[in-house]
């Protein structure tokens, strides 16, 4: 194998949002070895550009699902692809409406319009991040990185069938948590970017391992050579790919890449 893929949350990160040292040793020789590393995350750079630095290794972070992908070294935007301003309009006069947590993400910041929500306070607590306070009618531009909507699963299943009656295909959508639905440009997802950026690197997803344990892993495990899902993975993912290792807090990724790439202590 040339390349490893990771997801970040409940993942390669454990419980407390670390990643173990057994973890860091693994892909480091790995690095070494020559192998291209990849952090594949829903995550904002920002946050993901701290993780991806302590594992002190050449990377390539592909954050927001695959709507960007970043030059480590450099902070470039080597791709980028956004929601359009009527496809945002359109979200934002929903949500309004039936009165849904609506977050916004643009240039890097994370965009609310009530601090004091629940939805507001469970993503802050999550993700670790600061929300930016904005009434949604003063943006100069309504192009958006991606869009998260904040409520239990099945109200969100729900409002997703509503919001592909008004938005159709011409946005893509996806669950980074049950209570997240994230919705992001019609040509990006997790999968696609990474087939992308490998192929540029001169390496086929034949040739990739990728680890992940949420819905919006599934395109990228379905494409790559060998798709990991870990041990505390929906169902729908442990169901739909070849290989199952052990949980984001027992060094899944490391014991399967560790067996898997036959890696000495």
């Amino acid at each position: 194998m040339k390349a490893v893929a990771l997801d970040l949350d409940g993942t390669l990160l454990n419980s407390k949002k670390e990643i173990s040292e057994e973890n860091k040793n693994i892909l480091k020789k790995l690095s070494e070895n020559g192998v291209e590393i990849l952090i594949v995350t829903g995550r904002p750079y920002p946050i993901t550009k701290k993780i991806a630095e302590s594992l002190e290794i050449p990377l390539t972070v592909i954050c927001y699902n695959g709507a960007r992908v970043m030059n480590l070294k450099t902070d470039e935007i080597i791709f980028e692809k956004v929601l359009e301003e009527k496809q945002v309009l359109k979200i934002i006069e929903f949500c309004r409406k039936n009165k849904k947590d609506l977050n916004l993400f643009q240039n890097d910041v994370w965009y609310v319009e009530d601090l004091e929500s629940i939805g507001t306070k469970y993503y802050k607590k999550n993700s670790r991040l600061e929300p930016t306070l904005k009434s949604f009618d003063t943006f100069d531009s309504f192009k958006m990185i991606k869009s998260i909507i904040i409520d239990e699963n099945n109200v969100l299943e729900e409002v997703e069938k509503e919001l592909k009656e008004i938005l159709g295909n011409s946005v893509y959508f996806t669950y980074s948590q049950d209570k997240y639905l994230e919705i992001l440009n019609k040509d990006v997802n997790k999968g696609l970017t990474l087939k992308n950026v490998l192929e540029e690197k001169g390496i086929r997803m034949s040739e990739c391992i990728a680890f992940g344990d949420a819905h919006n892993d599934l395109e990228m495990l379905e494409l790559a050579g060998v798709g990991v899902a870990m041990g505390n993975a929906h169902e729908i993912l442990k169901n739909r790919v070849q290989h199952i290792t052990d949980t984001n807090d027992n060094d899944g990724v490391g014991k399967f890449l560790k067996k898997f790439c036959d890696i000495k202590n």
